[in-house]
C-alpha cells in the first residue's frame, strides 16, 4: 500500500506544481519577512536608546510590515486555491473511476463509504501541498531563527540547540500513529454513512414495520467506536503536546537567561535583547513541528482510504470495434466470483441474433450476475463472452455501450425532465425516437397526463414501481442497439402491459437477453436459460423444461397449477 500512497501524494504534487510554485514563493517571503522584523527592531531600539536621528530603520519597519500583511494575505488565498482545486480534480478522478468499477469492486464498496471517501477523503488529501509547503518553510524559518540566535549570540544559540534532539525523541513515532488514527477514523465513519444510506433508501419499509428506534441504533451502532478513535487521536495530540508544553519554557528561561547575562556583561545590546526575543519564537517553531507532522498524517491516512478505491479493478477494455452484425451473443467458459462465493461457474452459451433468450432460476442462482457479465457491466473471473465475435475485454467502451443497452428493475431516472431521463446517455437522441421508445414502453399514456408532459422535471415524479420500469425501459429502446439486457425490468409491469411491450421489442429484432421470474416471460422466450447454484441446469424451450419438476417449482403457483408435461 505503501508504494501507491507515495505515487498518489507525488502526482497531486506534480499536478498542483505551478501553484505550489507560487504558494511557496508567497510563504518564503512572508516567512523572510517576519525574520527580518525582528533585526529591524533591534535597530529601530537602538537607535531610540542611542539618539540617533537616522529614521531609516523606521521606514523599513513599516516597509517589512506591509510587506508581511500582503504576502499573508496572498498565502491564506493561494492555499485554500491550490486545495480547492486539487480537491476537485481528485473527486474528479475518483468519481470517473467509481463509475468504471468492475461489478466485483462495486459490490466490496458500499455507497456510504464511498461518499465519505469522495467527500472527505478527497479534501483531508488535497491539503497536501499546503501541507508540505508550510513544512518546509516552517522548517527553513525554525533554522533560521536558530542561525539569527548564533549571530546575535552563539551561547544563547548553542543552549536551544542542546534541547532540540529532546524535540525529536518526543516526535518520535506520533507521524506514523496519527496515520494509523486517521485511516481507523474514516473507516468508521463511512460505516455509519453507509448505515445512513441504507436507513434513507428503506425508509419507507421502516415506516411501516414501525422499527424506527430499533433502526437508529442500528445506524448509530459505530458511533461509540467512532468516538473512540476520535478521543485516541486527540489523546495521542494532547500527550505530544504537553510533552512539548515542558521542554519549550526551559529552553526559552535559558536563553533568555544566558542573552539576558550577555547584556548585564555589554555582549548583547538592548535591542539584541529584543531580537532574541523574537528569534526565539521562530526558533520555537521546531516544536510546533508535531503540529504539522499531524497534519501530514491525517492527510497520509485519508490518501491511503483513497488508494484502496482507485486500485479496485476497473472492467476491462480495449480498442477493439464491433464488426456488421446482429448481435449473436457467445459466453465461454466464464467463471465469477464474490470473495469466496462462486456466482457463475463455468458457464457455456450461445445466443443467437435477434433471439430472445429468457434467465431463470431461484434467487442468488446468478442471474444478475450472467445479465451484468453478458453486457460487459462486470468482468469474469475466468472466460469470455463474445458480441459478433469481438470479446467483450478488447472493446472499445463506447462502442461497446452502442452495441449492448440495459434497463434495470430499479431504474435511477438521471437528468432533469423525463424527455432528458428518457434520451440520457453519451450520444444526443432524437426526440423523434424519444417519442417511439414511450410508445414502445408503453410508458407515452402516463407521460401524457403529467402536468409538463415529457418536460415535467424527474424531481416532481411520483411514480409507481411499474411506471418508473416503463421509463426504464424507454431510455433503452431509444438507442439503436444490437443486445438488449433487462434485468428483472419487466416485474413491476401488470402482464398485458409486460405482454405489449414484448410485443413491441419483438419487432425491433434485437437479441434479447431477459431475467424472468413469471411463467408468461419465460413462455414468449426463444429459450429459456435455467441456472441452478450458478451453473447451467438446462437450456431449452419453455415448453420442453415443463416436463421437468424443478422448473415448474420455480414459478411458485403459476408452476404448481401446470399439468406436468412428458418428456
Amino acid at each position: 500500500m505503501a508504494l501507491p500512497v507515495n505515487r498518489l501524494l507525488i502526482r497531486i504534487l506534480r499536478a498542483n506544481l505551478l501553484s505550489g510554485a507560487a504558494y511557496l514563493t508567497v510563504s518564503i517571503v512572508d516567512s523572510a519577512t517576519a525574520i527580518l522584523i525582528p533585526v529591524t527592531l533591534a535597530a529601530v531600539v537602538d537607535a531610540a536608546l542611542g539618539h540617533t536621528a537616522t529614521s531609516a530603520p523606521l521606514v523599513w519597519m513599516a516597509v517589512l510590515l506591509v510587506l508581511a500583511t500582503g504576502a499573508e494575505a496572498w498565502r491564506e488565498l493561494i492555499g485554500v486555491r491550490t486545495s480547492t482545486r486539487a480537491s476537485a480534480r481528485l473527486r474528479h478522478h475518483l468519481a470517473g473511476h467509481v463509475l468504471r468499477l468492475d461489478g466485483s469492486s462495486r459490490n466490496r464498496l458500499p455507497a456510504g463509504d464511498l461518499l465519505t471517501r469522495l467527500v472527505e477523503g478527497t479534501a483531508e488529501t488535497a491539503r497536501l501541498v499546503p501541507v508540505v509547503v508550510g513544512t518546509v518553510v516552517s522548517a527553513l524559518t525554525s533554522v533560521a531563527g536558530v542561525l539569527a540566535l548564533f549571530m546575535i549570540d552563539y551561547r544563547v544559540g548553542l543552549v536551544f540547540v542542546l534541547g532540540a534532539p529532546a524535540v525529536w525523541w518526543l516526535a518520535k513515532g506520533f507521524f506514523r500513529r496519527t496515520a494509523e488514527l486517521t485511516t481507523e477514523y474514516q473507516q468508521h465513519q463511512g460505516k455509519l454513512a453507509t448505515r445512513m444510506v441504507d436507513a434513507l433508501c428503506g425508509v419507507r419499509t421502516i415506516r411501516a414495520t414501525g422499527t424506527v428506534e430499533q433502526e437508529i441504533g442500528r445506524v448509530l451502532a459505530p458511533l461509540p467506536a467512532l468516538r473512540a478513535h476520535g478521543v485516541r487521536f486527540w489523546l495521542a495530540q494532547r500527550d505530544m503536546g504537553w510533552r512539548l508544553a515542558l521542554v519549550a519554557p526551559a529552553l526559552q528561561i535559558g536563553a533568555l537567561a544566558v542573552a539576558g547575562y550577555g547584556v548585564s556583561t555589554g555582549t548583547v545590546t538592548p535591542g539584541g535583547l529584543v531580537a532574541i526575543t523574537g528569534y526565539l519564537g521562530f526558533a520555537m517553531g521546531i516544536f510546533r513541528q508535531a503540529a504539522v507532522l499531524a497534519q501530514f498524517g491525517r492527510v497520509r491516512g485519508s490518501a491511503e482510504r483513497l488508494v484502496e478505491v482507485l486500485c479496485a479493478p476497473v472492467s476491462k477494455s480495449g480498442e477493439s470495434l464491433f464488426p456488421e452484425g446482429g448481435g449473436v451473443v457467445t459466453i465461454e467458459g466464464v467463471r465469477v466470483s464474490d470473495g469466496d462465493r462462486v456466482v457463475l461457474d463455468e458457464v457455456d452459451l450461445e445466443i443467437p441474433a435477434g433471439s430472445s433468450a429468457a434467465v431463470v432460476g431461484r434467487s442468488g442462482a446468478g442471474k444478475s450476475a450472467l445479465a451484468a457479465v453478458a453486457g460487459g457491466l462486470r468482468t469474469p473471473d475466468s472466460g469470455r463472452v463474445l458480441i459478433d465475435g469481438v470479446d467483450l475485454a478488447d472493446a472499445d467502451p463506447a462502442r461497446l455501450r452502442e452495441v449492448v443497452a440495459y434497463a434495470f428493475e430499479r431504474p435511477v431516472l438521471l437528468g432533469r425532465t423525463v424527455r432528458d431521463a428518457v434520451g440520457y446517455g453519451d450520444r444526443g437522441v432524437d426526440p423523434a425516437a424519444i417519442t417511439d421508445a414511450l410508445r414502445d414502453s408503453n410508458s407515452a399514456s402516463f407521460v401524457a397526463r403529467l402536468p409538463d408532459r415529457e418536460l415535467t422535471r424527474v424531481g416532481e415524479l411520483r411514480l409507481s414501481g411499474g411506471e418508473s420500469q416503463r421509463l426504464g425501459l424507454a431510455r433503452a429502446f431509444c438507442r439503436e442497439t444490437r443486445v438488449l439486457i433487462l434485468d428483472d425490468a419487466l416485474s413491476s409491469v401488470d402482464t398485458v402491459t409486460e405482454a405489449q411491450i414484448s410485443q413491441a421489442l419483438e419487432r425491433r429484432h434485437w437479441t434479447r437477453l431477459v431475467v424472468a421470474h413469471r411463467m408468461s416471460t419465460a413462455a414468449r422466450a426463444d429459450k429459456v436459460i435455467w441456472l441452478d447454484d450458478g451453473r447451467v441446469a438446462a437450456v431449452g424451450t419453455h415448453q420442453d423444461l415443463l416436463a421437468r419438476r424443478g422448473y415448474r417449482e420455480l414459478f411458485g403457483h403459476e408452476g404448481a397449477n401446470v399439468v406436468e408435461v412428458p418428456a
